[in-house]
């Protein structure tokens, strides 16, 4: 059983979406990308206790807060039911075909591959009579003649579905809380314990003294106060004002009550929340065990960034226990060890165009020149941050990727009104690994949605033609290579005062001879150490100590081109930014 598609519109900064999935998913992308809204979407559709919170929606729900205007709509489809389930819903079975997407009403034919599905609705919306908002699910089949859904989801039927979402692994203090939804309530539910606790708890509570005679001046406030309230009312209208623990609703004990757990010191217990990070991870882990054994597996966690206060190691073995439980497990990550636990097929990229809210999603498909296994193995080193970011630079190279990078730091901090910082713009530059990877890695990124610039020494046409086509913008470096860019556009000035620093500081190359007293003897030397030592960091090093008045030209104008493209409409989507800052905007003329 898994989700296998989720469609969104109007809830808070995603206007539309429409989100497929393959058995257990990584969710990728940006911050505020929608990963997390697209979740808690999923728990208002099918969160068993979700609509038990008070309130279910606010105007805050609504995109761009319209809520007179509009509704919240939240459809998920589940697939890959088992007998008993398909028996549990059978009046609400419909048919999915995987390829299409298309669903119908009964499976079309023996042949077709469709197969049973069912779909829940989650509908939000502001009651003017009632000036209050309501939310209700609905089973999409079956419908009246009108076309609406005539049958309410309730709890009981949610809960077989197995829903659960953990915002964080480290869920604090609701976890081993009494509260609705928290974990300790989960697995009760999933053993189907019924809690009868409460009556008795109640009735012991009414008795507990707060305050009494063993606190005189307490006593005598009290004392003053159920006076003063017999001279206003009448006598037997007036009870002497006590304390007690709680308001003494069922409600309000399961917001305080909590477990504690041994701390190491004999004797003394603190309460869950109060324990160590991997203390914490563990039970959870455990409890999910709990849950997804006593289910026999049919069961859909979702799980929100499992790295947050967990070191990489735990973070890979974390992710794998999560997996293993069976049934569904979606995650979002910012983390590259996360990630190296799934399988391409198993990862989908999102981003929301956020002029219009619109979400989209695209699933990592390698271009013929990039070998899954070559994949794998730079995932950390290459990949992941591309593949988490907004905007993604092309470069050539390790020597690029470096020096752009620091020259952007350097030049941001240098002049902050021509020049920005490209993480802080949502720029990732990706190491190519070569010119004639540049086409194929532009065209990988821009079909993951990704805005998508390319930077590169001077191409031949055919080439070139390739690499416009799968950019949004193209830099053309007017020079054989980097290095030459670096000796030509660099003063003499700055050439000089690196080498000497490098001689007197007695790391200069011995294989390379030092220059004698004059620009061009400084020069080619420069250009021999650039070439010479490719890919060890001396270009950055030197952009790291240059003014702004000293910065390469070329380079300087590729960065101003990227500050600009990223500032272009709000993030309108790649094609519509290409067609706003021009195809190559920012870039260097071909002479």
């Amino acid at each position: 059983m898994h989700i296998a598609r989720i469609k969104v519109e109007n809830f808070r900064g995603v206007s539309k979406a429409d989100v497929a999935l393959a058995g257990s998913t990584v969710l990728l992308g940006d911050n505020n990308s929608g990963k997390s809204t697209l979740l808690e979407a999923v728990e208002l559709a099918i969160g068993a206790d979700r609509l038990f919170r008070r309130p279910v929606i606010d105007e805050h729900d609504f995109y761009g807060g319209a809520y007179l205007e509009k509704q919240i709509t939240v459809e998920v489809v589940i697939v890959d039911l088992d007998e008993e389930l398909q028996s549990r819903f059978r009046n609400n079975l419909e048919y999915l075909d995987p390829q299409s997407g298309t669903i119908y009403e009964s499976l079309p034919t023996v042949e077709d591959e469709a197969s049973p599905c069912v779909r829940i609705r989650f509908v939000g919306r502001y009651d003017a009579e009632e000036d209050d908002f309501e939310g209700r699910t609905w089973f999409c089949s079956p419908v009246n003649d009108g076309g609406e859904p005539t049958q309410e989801a309730r709890s009981v039927d949610k809960r077989e579905f197995g829903f659960l979402l953990l915002r964080t692994l480290r869920t604090g203090t609701r976890a081993m809380s009494m509260e609705r939804g928290s974990l300790l309530d989960v697995v009760l539910r999933a053993f189907e314990v019924e809690v009868q606790m409460w009556e008795n708890l109640l009735a012991k509570l009414r008795t507990v003294p707060v305050a009494g005679d063993e606190n005189p001046e307490f006593g005598n406030v009290l004392t003053s106060i159920d006076e003063a309230m017999k001279r206003i009312v009448a006598a037997e209208w007036a009870d002497a004002p006590h304390l007690r623990v709680s308001e003494l609703t069922r409600e309000d004990l399961r917001r305080v009550l909590r477990a504690f757990m041994a701390t190491g010191t004999p004797g003394y217990a603190a309460p869950f929340n109060h324990q160590g990070s991997g203390t914490i991870n563990s039970l959870v882990i455990a409890m999910l065990t709990l849950v997804a054994e006593k289910r026999n597996g049919r069961v859909i966690f979702a799980m929100e960034e499992p790295e947050i206060s967990v070191p990489p190691t735990s973070q890979k073995r974390v992710v794998d226990l999560v997996v293993g439980l069976g049934g569904q497990s979606i995650f979002t990550t910012h983390s590259p060890y996360v990630l190296e636990e799934f399988e391409l097929e198993q990862m989908a990229v999102v981003s929301r165009v956020h002029a219009t809210g619109e979400m989209r999603s695209s699933r990592v498909e390698l271009p013929d020149s990039l070998k899954p296994k070559v994949f794998r193995a730079d995932i950390r080193t290459r990949f992941c941050e591309a593949l988490l970011a907004r905007r993604v630079l092309v470069a050539e190279g390790a020597t690029e990727t470096a020096s752009y990078s620091t020259l952007a730091k350097v030049a941001a901090r240098s002049n902050s009104t021509r020049f920005a910082r490209l993480d802080t713009r949502g720029w990732a530059i990706f190491n190519a690994q070569g010119e004639t990877n540049v086409a194929d890695a532009a065209g990988f990124f821009r079909s993951l949605g990704k805005q998508v610039a390319s930077v590169f020494d001077k191409q031949p046409a055919g080439r070139f033609a390739a690499i416009s086509a799968n950019s949004d913008l193209t830099f053309e470096q007017p020079y054989a290579g980097f290095e030459d860019l670096i000796v030509a556009e660099v003063p003499p000035a700055s050439q000089r005062s690196y080498i000497e620093g490098l001689i007197a500081a007695g790391v200069w190359p011995q294989h390379i001879s030092e220059p004698e007293d004059a620009d061009a003897a400084y020069a080619a030397a420069l250009g021999n150490l650039l070439k010479g030592k490719k890919g060890d960091g001396y270009a950055s090093d030197l952009l790291a100590g240059l003014g702004e008045s000293d910065f390469p030209a070329t380079m300087s104008t590729v960065l101003e081109g990227l500050k600009s493209a990223s500032e272009v409409a709000m993030d309108v989507g790649p094609e519509e930014q290409a067609s706003e800052t021009g195809a190559h905007a920012g870039g260097v003329d071909r002479g």
